[in-house]
């Protein structure tokens, strides 16, 4: 009983964790590829769900100019995780926006998937749904204060340009 208590508290989550490392690679690896203005090792999770589920796919979508359907739908069992995360992104090197948003991965085909893919599954649509309120994207407080402080600089300089500089015309 003791070593069974044993590999529980040590083997298991060592190997949790070196999955769950390397699941943070590849998607610090797709967020550099896909998002724009992306701030490197910038994301944090703020909730993970996995299970056994079904994925759909078009394979091969229908061609408008025929009148018959050509779309074929694969349809198959996979490992999909899911993860709702908040990620930086960084314009100009001065402005940073915080977003907020889900990511679908297949486990077994090693790829990222959309929402269309997997939120057939209800269990995924009960997650989405948990957080659907909380995706956005906001500009942080002293990226807002710098941007303020940059457009007053814009209007009071050439105002105060204006007063000072101008002394009026010669009076001869």
């Amino acid at each position: 009983m003791a070593i069974l208590l044993l590999l529980v508290l040590f083997i298991i989550p060592a190997g949790a964790s070196e999955v769950e490392k390397g699941f943070e690679e590849v998607l610090e690896e797709q967020l550099r590829s896909t998002v724009h203005y992306y701030n490197e090792n910038s994301f944090t999770v703020i909730d993970a769900y996995g299970m056994q589920g079904n994925v759909t796919k078009i394979v091969t979508s229908d061609d408008p100019s025929t009148s018959e359907n050509e779309e074929v739908i694969e349809e198959y069992s996979s490992h999909i995780g899911v993860v709702f995360l908040e990620l930086e992104q960084k314009r100009d090197k001065l402005f940073i926006f915080k977003k907020k948003d889900f990511y679908y991965y297949d486990f077994d085909k090693e790829e990222f998937l959309t929402a269309s893919n997997v939120l057939g599954n209800d269990s995924i649509r009960e997650f989405f749904d948990m957080y659907v309120d909380d995706i956005e994207k906001k500009i942080t407080a002293f990226s807002k204060l710098l941007f303020l402080f940059f457009l007053s600089f814009i209007i009071t300089v050439p105002l105060a340009i204006m007063i000072f500089h101008n002394r009026g015309r010669s009076k001869y």
